[in-house]
């Protein structure tokens, strides 16, 4: 990567027009990367725009390292998506709050370094395996499908997700394909209205309770969530009243269709998400507290099958192959001037214009015209009825995952220009403020993010200046241009992960750790392995265990070579590796097989380390075997340096009580037989 040759100038608001062009150029690269990392995360978009905004105002301002700009990450995409699965988007925020609360924490102690100290074959292996599952996951979105359930479910499906790219339906007529839009948008639009919805309902109720917990609620407990049931009926009447006029336009629709199968496929998906609708509507107005949540996602979830019988997966993966290959022409040829334009923007926006022009039936974004509607502050119900060991581990493992890829991307970021570098501590502060911030607003987390940071370095930024704009102008675009959104189809942004999926997968970087030893390779490749089949955390430990017990073996792992020449009376002792107080048996072992009266010479060329144990062992077993007649050359000066390199303290007590025992037989050679 090409070093700015213009250095960053100090002072926050220095170089405006620099970074006034730069901002502009981040902003593009964020817009559809803020998007496409919500929806893989499995949430709204607007939550990932949130966290870019937040990332940009916010943590811009505060932050250690001027020029990272920060925001939803797609390293952290895998957490997210498993834990509101797993226990819903409402408690999302909590777990935010939490890492971001350790982040804070670890920043006021001065941790930031520590979050540094782990092995690049676990930081590899890390980012490979979340390249996998983004990759796995997104294959099936990019084809207008549904993820399923693991990653290892994701990688086998991946064949049916190619047929299912393979069936086309026809363009047909164009009034049809006009039709066959409008009624996805509108469904989609149906569909992210329950689905909110269903949050709120979530959020007044306690969806985690046990039996004894509903038997032991007060009356006026079970009131005031009643009355706040109640307080959503006009929301529900209103997706059921669309929801059945709908139907109505969707039966006329169908019945035009050739395609008996599909249709009768269609109309089921459509009056069950109607009768769906019709149950959380009575529940609603009867203040019934125990099935509202369940039926309110069972609701959501007969909308989006509804949406899946209408869709044309074959039309939505020639928009996702386009999107990929229109990426990878840009970098590779576009004109030099041209260039600062982000190829990521360039393949959404052809893919979006080849869309509209062709008025292709495919899933488009869906996106409130208010965006703080999708905003979501933890209530009292949430608080109380939190899963608090669920949440306070994903917290840890967020603020672990998002320190540790933060740092390192400062890091990066510090190699790009000669400014002035990262504080890390302070970073860490600014990162875990931003995540409580997005915590409380019920947003994505965030980390610094290399592809927008080095993008912003490349645009000539020369002051933290210019990640705060891109932050602004985030913030004006989703509220005054918000409709432009749902012109995107979901297939291309999918595709974007796609490929960010496949990038996240160094192959460079694997075979650098080669270089180190296959070892490294083994760690790495272990990591990877863990993350696919169980998940990150499993992963990310089974890689520092291993870490672990590689560096427990180094300096553990001690060779000795011992060769005795009976007719000359000496022998030849070779140490290789570290002598320390667990080879020391292995040690005493090989010295009492040298004859009493051998001159034995010690070869210290390949032995790395020397603890006080062994190093206290050859000195008495030095004295002993003189007394016998013996003699032991080696070189004493070298042996202590050894034991010096890690203990220096301690090594100059051990040279001082060694000296005062050879002040009885001085030799001035360094290289000397003991007691000499």
């Amino acid at each position: 990567m090409n070093t700015p040759q213009a250095s960053v100038e100090r002072g926050t608001f220095s170089s405006v027009k620099s970074d006034f062009l730069a901002s502009i150029v981040v902003f593009l690269v964020a817009l559809p990367l803020c998007m496409g990392i919500a929806i893989a995360s499995g949430v709204p978009v607007a939550a990932g725009l949130i966290t870019g905004i937040v990332g940009g105002l916010l943590v811009g301002i505060l932050a250690g390292s001027p020029l990272q700009v920060s925001g939803p990450a797609a390293g952290l995409t895998v957490i997210v998506f498993e834990f509101v699965r797993e226990t819903g988007w409402e408690m999302l925020g909590l777990a935010v709050l939490i890492g971001g609360t350790i982040q804070f924490i670890a920043g006021l102690f001065r941790l930031g370094q520590w979050f540094r100290a782990v092995s690049p074959a676990v930081i590899q292996g890390m980012l490979a395996g979340i390249g996998v599952l983004i990759f796995a996951s997104q294959f099936h979105v990019m084809v207008d499908d549904k993820p399923k359930g693991s990653g290892i479910q994701n990688l086998i499906t991946i064949p049916q997700a190619v047929m299912k790219a393979f069936s086309f339906d026809g363009m047909g007529p164009l009034e049809v394909r006009r039709s066959r839009i409008r009624l996805l948008r509108e469904v989609g639009e149906l569909h992210r209205k329950q689905t909110s919805l269903a949050e709120r309902v979530a959020e007044q109720l306690p969806d985690h309770a046990s039996p004894e917990e509903w038997e032991t609620q007060s009356a006026a407990e079970e009131a005031a969530e009643v009355a706040a049931l109640q307080s959503l009926v006009p929301r529900q009447e209103a997706i059921v009243e669309e929801l059945d006029a709908l139907i109505l336009e969707v039966e006329k629709f169908e019945a035009q269709s050739p395609q008996a199968t599909r249709r009768e496929r269609v109309l089921a998906a459509a009056h069950e998400a109607d009768a769906m609708a019709e149950v959380c509507l009575n529940q609603l107005r009867a203040g019934e507290l125990r099935d509202a949540v369940a039926s309110q996602y069972q609701a959501a979830t007969a909308l989006e099958d509804f949406l899946n019988a209408k869709k044309n997966h074959g039309m939505a993966a020639q928009l996702g192959i386009l999107t990929i290959v229109t990426i990878l022409l840009w970098q590779g040829l576009a004109p030099k001037k041209l260039r600062f334009i982000p190829a990521p923007l360039v393949a959404i926006v052809l893919a979006s214009a080849v869309a509209l022009i062709a008025t292709m039936p495919v899933l488009y974004v869906e996106v409130p015209d208010n965006l703080w509607q999708e905003v979501r502050f933890p209530t009292r119900a949430i608080l109380m009825d939190a899963p608090w060991p669920d949440l306070l581990r994903t917290g840890v493992v967020l603020a672990l995952v998002a320190s540790a890829e933060t740092l390192l991307c400062a890091t990066a970021v510090d190699s790009m220009h000669r400014g002035p570098k990262t504080k890390y501590d302070k970073e860490l502060l600014a990162q875990g403020l931003g995540n409580m911030t997005c915590g409380i607003f019920g947003a994505l987390p965030m980390t610094g993010v290399i592809v927008r940071s080095s993008a912003n370095v490349q645009a000539g930024a020369k002051t933290r200046l210019s990640a705060i704009l891109h932050g602004f102008w985030l913030l004006i675009f989703v509220v005054f241009l918000s409709f432009l959104l749902r012109s995107i189809p979901t297939s291309s942004l999918a595709a974007l992960l796609v490929y960010t999926g496949y990038k996240l997968v160094n192959v460079k970087s694997m075979k650098k750790l080669r270089d180190y030893g296959w070892s490294e390779v083994a760690i790495y490749a272990a990591t990877v392995s863990m993350i696919v089949i169980t998940d990150l955390l499993t992963g990310v430990i089974v890689g520092v265990l291993l870490t672990a017990a590689k560096l427990l073996y180094i300096f553990s792992h001690l060779t000795l070579d011992l060769r005795v020449d009976e007719k000359d009376r000496k022998a030849m002792l070779n140490m290789e590796g570290s002598a320390t107080f667990l080879r020391l048996p292995r040690l005493a072992e090989e010295l009492e097989k040298v004859p009493d009266n051998a001159e034995l010479h010690v070869d210290l060329t390949y032995l790395d380390y020397i603890d006080h144990a062994c190093l206290d062992l050859l000195m008495k077993w030095a004295e002993q075997h003189k007394s016998t007649g013996g003699d032991l050359i080696i070189d004493w000066e070298s042996l202590h340096g050894r034991f010096q390199l890690a203990n220096p303290s301690a090594s100059r007590a051990t040279v001082r009580s060694s000296a005062s025992a050879n002040q009885e037989t001085p030799n001035p050679d360094s290289t000397s037989s003991v007691g000499a």
